[in-house]
């Protein structure tokens, strides 16, 4: 009953009695981009009338990119003439805004108000000009208009108007495509941490501010950056558009794959995203992760100085790998860790934004600073001329805790030179791996109360 009330109040706002194409019964195929646009293929039905007429189409978003907008009918035989996208709503405030310089009833202030009628001449205040007298009344509340028509710019609801011609009558079928603002979708994780394992869960998060729901909807995520036009802010949303074909976007099996260059998340059922709504659905759930755990600095300053601190980052790594129960391209988000105690009970240990990682790339991520991990770094032997430099540092490090731990010291030389000399005292328990010609990294496992002192030195003509 509603809605033939709505629809009956947009006809007649529209000044024709034609057909609106509800949004019941659609079916609704969404792909969704993070950043902040979705791609909508809507699909309805419809019983037109034989000859011209206008086709009202509900259920188009607020923030629809009316450029975008195709549709395409078949089933009948139809000409397409003119497309309208309608947005003005219905409000006490829209109304008196269109209805300036009109002539409307309207009752008069006081006890005791009579109704009266005038020419409307302002909103804020409402100010009308009575028609017998000529004076001009503030109205005290704008509920004491009474509005004789409905503006007809004006609507229930934002809806595509078209003026076309039927064949005959029947059913029409019509294929809507467009892009929308408003809806956006990231990934968040969620990572419980175990003695040398972890299980990583994964929740795609829509966020929908289009101004619709999207009933009963097929989604799709898509995880890359897609290139798009910026906005001149110049849209005239009531700009008339010839009717085009374009092809919907593929419907997959449901499953996480590669397309186009990104990657895009099926998601397995359909879904209901009613406006101003985020909703959450789990699309990875992995257990059995094997990885590795320990403690990073970075030293990228071999100037001159006395003695400074040293401070390890407590990193994990694993490999997104099949091989390591996982091996699915990681969309974008914040990844949240978690590990339990000694006594079963479960602690946030950290948390860290990671970029698209691809499948058969290494994931690492860092949990905070090292409590029991302490250390120094400092210049022993320093020779910097015109084109040569020769630098060496001594690095001391301690394990004040009651466990053993993996300690790694990525050192960038920060020149580019002909001619590189490197040496270093690091050997037994400490290992080194060049990196490349100017990082190297020095491995080092401390038992716990365990200390270490090594010193690194490179010569470079340049």
């Amino acid at each position: 009953m509603q809605k033939m009330i709505q629809a009956t109040l947009l006809l007649t706002t529209l000044g024709f009695s034609n057909t609106v194409v509800p949004s019941d019964h659609s079916d609704i195929k969404i792909t969704i981009y993070n950043d902040n646009r979705a791609f909508v293929n809507d699909v309805r039905h419809v019983e037109v009338q034989k000859g011209e007429q206008k086709l009202v189409y509900e259920g188009v978003p607020s923030s629809v990119i009316t450029q975008s907008v195709i549709p395409t009918f078949s089933g009948l035989q139809t000409a397409l003439y003119s497309q309208n996208y309608m947005y003005d709503l219905i409000s006490l405030s829209s109304m008196l805004q269109n209805s300036i310089n009109k002539t409307l009833d309207f009752y008069t202030n006081g006890k005791n108000p009579r109704l009266s009628r005038g020419v409307l001449l302002s909103v804020n205040p409402v100010m009308i000009q009575e028609e017998k007298s000529g004076h001009i009344y503030s109205l005290e509340r704008a509920t004491q208009v009474i509005f004789d028509t409905i503006p007809e710019t004006m609507i229930t609801q934002p809806s595509l108007v078209w003026r076309m011609d039927a064949q005959k009558a029947g059913t029409l079928d019509i294929d809507l495509k467009y892009l929308t603002s408003g809806i956006t979708w990231k990934s968040d994780y969620v990572l419980n941490l175990h003695k040398g394992m972890l299980d990583l869960r994964g929740w795609i998060t829509v966020k929908n501010d289009s101004g619709v729901a999207y009933e009963n909807a097929q989604i799709t995520c898509l995880a890359g950056e897609v290139n798009k036009v910026k906005s001149d802010n110049q849209y005239d949303k009531r700009r008339m558009y010839k009717a085009r074909t374009l092809m919907a976007v593929p419907v997959p099996a449901v499953k996480e794959e590669s397309f186009s260059g990104y990657h895009i998340y099926k998601i397995p059922f359909r879904e209901t995203i009613a406006n101003k709504q985020q909703k959450q659905i789990r699309f990875i759930d992995k257990k059995g992760i094997t990885y590795t755990q320990y403690g990073v600095a970075k030293n990228h300053y071999f100037e001159n100085y006395k003695e400074q601190k040293l401070h390890f980052t407590n990193t994990i790594k694993f490999e997104n790998t099949q091989a390591n129960h996982l091996g699915i391209s990681l969309p974008k988000g914040v990844v949240r860790m978690y590990q339990k105690d000694s006594s079963e009970q479960t602690h946030f240990i950290g948390e860290q934004r990671i970029q698209n990682i691809p499948e058969e790339e290494s994931v690492t991520l860092s949990l905070g600073k090292l409590f029991d991990v302490v250390g120094e770094k400092k210049i022993t032997k320093y020779s910097a001329k015109k084109r040569y430099k020769n630098v060496e540092t001594t690095y001391s490090i301690r394990n004040q805790g009651k466990e053993e731990v993996l300690l790694k010291i990525e050192e960038n030389i920060p020149t580019y030179g002909e001619h590189i000399r490197v040496e270093t005292t690091c050997k037994g328990q400490c290992s080194v791996k060049k990196k490349n010609a100017f990082v190297r990294e020095f491995s080092i496992k401390l038992k716990a109360k365990e200390k270490y002192e090594f010193t690194s030195e490179f010569e470079v003509n340049y």
